[in-house]
């Protein structure tokens, strides 16, 4: 297969773009709730709202009302959301050149599982950081979960994003840093590769091309 027969290649966004770190946001809701971190992160595997915030069927407001209740806590939308959003960290520099250069040989979509908060917190460092307002400004398409209806690693949201992309699924390379999502869109047959969270994707993505090609 050459790499003209992978015509797109599709991000998950936080730990593959965006530094990402779960661990603030358990310490940030600790220090809110005055509690021990370890309650924290077992709340978060455990509460089915985070994903039904993810597929959009939960709205923010309710979403912050149940984080209330987990918590036990008594506290404003604002400290709610900024404990949430402690996760989101910088878009390096060289992650968005990659990107800006790879645009000339595929289409650069992301497929990624968040929520409206998180959204409006891409959107924002990328202003701050960068010269962009908008995810849509640096990739081709830009597919949110909660935006869907779905989630990773769900089949049926990599089979929605291949019909909105009008290409085959083999025609697909897949990048993400969860080993679940990225088997799930194998199942599907796309192809894949895992990239360990914050360590960026360069040149993993350039062996991966290559053993394509050959």
């Amino acid at each position: 297969m050459s790499n003209q027969q992978i015509k797109i290649l599709l991000f998950d966004l936080g730990g593959v773009i965006i530094n990402l770190y779960p661990e603030r946001t358990f310490k940030a809701f600790a220090e809110l709730a005055g509690i021990d971190e370890w309650d924290v992160m077992e709340a978060y595997k455990e509460a089915e709202f985070f994903k039904l915030h993810e597929q959009g069927i939960m709205n923010n407001e309710h979403f912050r009302d149940k984080l209330r209740k987990a918590l036990n806590v008594i506290t404003d939308d604002e400290s709610i959301d900024k404990a949430w959003n402690a996760m989101l960290g910088d878009i390096p520099e060289d992650r968005i050149e990659d990107i800006k250069q790879l645009k000339k040989k595929f289409r650069c979509v992301v497929l990624s599982n968040t929520n409206s908060i998180h959204e409006n917190c891409f959107h924002k460092i990328l202003s701050e950081s960068h010269s962009f307002t908008h995810l849509n400004e640096l990739f081709n398409e830009v597919f949110f979960s909660h935006e869907l209806s779905d989630r990773k690693p769900e089949p049926s949201i990599y089979q929605k994003v291949q019909e909105a992309c009008g290409v085959e699924l083999n025609e697909i390379l897949f990048l993400d840093d969860s080993k679940e999502n990225i088997a799930a869109a194998k199942s599907v047959g796309m192809h894949v590769l895992h990239i360990p969270r914050n360590e960026g994707f360069s040149d993993l993505l350039n062996r991966k091309l290559e053993e394509i090609n050959s």
